[in-house]
């Protein structure tokens, strides 16, 4: 999710891409597979340069890497020009517009698509095929710090199970912690002012902040409605954003004590071991939100240029890479999630972290991050103006006002 920069509206209208029917193989260009990725950490890189080489020699065949900087702004200008890779990273929330442009492959008879997660699944869909393969998957889950919970005399047991009860019990939670620190030095927990943080909110009453024709309509009732419910979590004085407290993310918030709780990925997880070795916290599901379980998933697949001149190659690669023994290797090396539950329950990196379990079963009832080739104008205008709501002092009438005015932006940009 911190990797991926989204497509803009107005590169999105530049482009054209070509999709003249699949691609063919032959034999001389069959030898080489190019694979189109982005940067990941030295841990990421050096398990998939493992799995590049392990396929390189059981199919006598040269793989190319090509890493991006900037895919979602890269890869739409090799696809115009004809340069594509034969498989490449497609983030779920990039999916839509390739998949509007008609240059990927029908994965139809290459995967499996009932070998993973439905939710998962469905976010590399269309008209009941897939596109992509997910080759790992980030949840949200709460994080919480024992030792503030501790000197604030606060017994975790206590946290309630629903944001509707989070509001009513926050305030004296807040209280505990000011008297414990200092008032202003440690919230109970942190809101981002990301529509991506939001979204369980605002989609919770049946309707969505993006409409069907790919509008925005952030200042829906049911949207303003969900958003209240964070508002007053700021009013409580108990939340506060990471930039509110000089963070970076919440990630950083929450291993520095900033937050007593934080709603993060599990990427941060390695980080506090590797980093933040005295970090003592515990993980939680996510807290239901109008009577249902609610959270967010973040995955990324392996795609197939509908060009590809080595389509056979290329079909073998993501049938390794999303296969038993490829992902196995994947998320041990690197600490991600499973996409496939058969990986899932025999996964050796869960069995040695038992907190990361709270990540993987929240994968059955996570929303994927996606919603039509809008989104990104949607979620910037989001976060334009939702800081001047989210904090201490705000009213439903600034809420309202501040939603008003980030459709305005992001459907005069839609339009044009």
């Amino acid at each position: 999710m911190e990797k991926v920069t989204l497509f803009g509206t107005a590169a999105l209208a530049a482009l054209t891409l070509a999709a003249c029917g699949k691609g063919t193989s032959s034999a001389e260009e069959g030898k080489k597979l190019t694979i189109g990725y982005w940067k990941g950490s030295d841990t990421e890189n050096a398990t998939l340069d493992k799995m590049i080489k392990q396929f390189e020699e059981e199919n006598d065949v040269d793989v190319i890497p090509k890493v991006y900087t900037d895919i979602t702004t890269q890869l739409p200008t090799d696809l115009s020009g004809g340069t594509a890779p034969d498989a490449f990273y497609i983030d779920s929330a990039f999916f839509p517009y390739l998949q509007e442009q008609g240059v990927l492959n029908d994965l139809s008879d290459v995967i499996n698509k009932d070998e993973f997660y439905p939710t998962i699944a469905s976010a590399f869909e269309a008209d009941g095929k897939p596109y992509a393969a997910a080759k790992d998957v980030s949840t949200l889950a709460l994080y919480i710090n024992k030792d503030i919970f501790a000197k604030a005399g606060i017994d975790q047991a206590s946290i309630p199970k629903s944001y509707e009860e989070l509001v009513k019990w926050a305030p004296e939670a807040q209280a505990k912690i000011d008297a414990a620190y200092g008032k202003g030095k440690v919230y109970l927990m942190n809101q981002n002012a990301d529509l991506a943080r939001t979204w369980p909110f605002q989609t919770a009453r049946g309707t969505a902040p993006i409409t069907k024709d790919g509008k925005s309509d952030l200042a829906n009732p049911d949207s303003l409605a969900g958003l209240q419910t964070i508002v007053d979590l700021f009013n409580a004085g108990a939340a506060a954003t990471p930039q509110q407290v000089g963070a970076g993310d919440e990630g950083a918030g929450f291993a520095t004590g900033k937050f007593a709780m934080t709603l993060t990925g599990n990427w941060n997880y390695k980080v506090y071991l590797d980093e933040y070795k005295d970090l003592n916290f515990d993980i939680i599901p996510n807290l239901t939100y109008q009577g249902k379980p609610r959270t967010m998933q973040f995955t990324v697949g392996w795609g197939e240029y509908k060009n590809t001149k080595s389509k056979e190659l290329a079909d073998k690669w993501i049938q390794f890479v999303t296969g038993k023994e490829g992902m196995t290797t994947w998320t041990n090396g690197v600490g991600t999630l499973a996409t496939r539950p058969d990986i899932a329950e025999g996964s050796a990196f869960l069995k040695e972290n038992p907190r990361l379990q709270v990540h993987q079963d929240s994968i059955k009832f996570a929303t994927a991050w996606q919603s039509g080739t809008n989104l990104t104008t949607v979620q910037n205008a989001f976060g334009n103006f939702v800081p001047t709501a989210f904090k201490k002092g705000a009213t439903a009438d600034d809420l309202k006002a501040s939603m008003e005015k980030a459709d305005k932006e992001a459907n005069s940009k839609i339009s044009h």
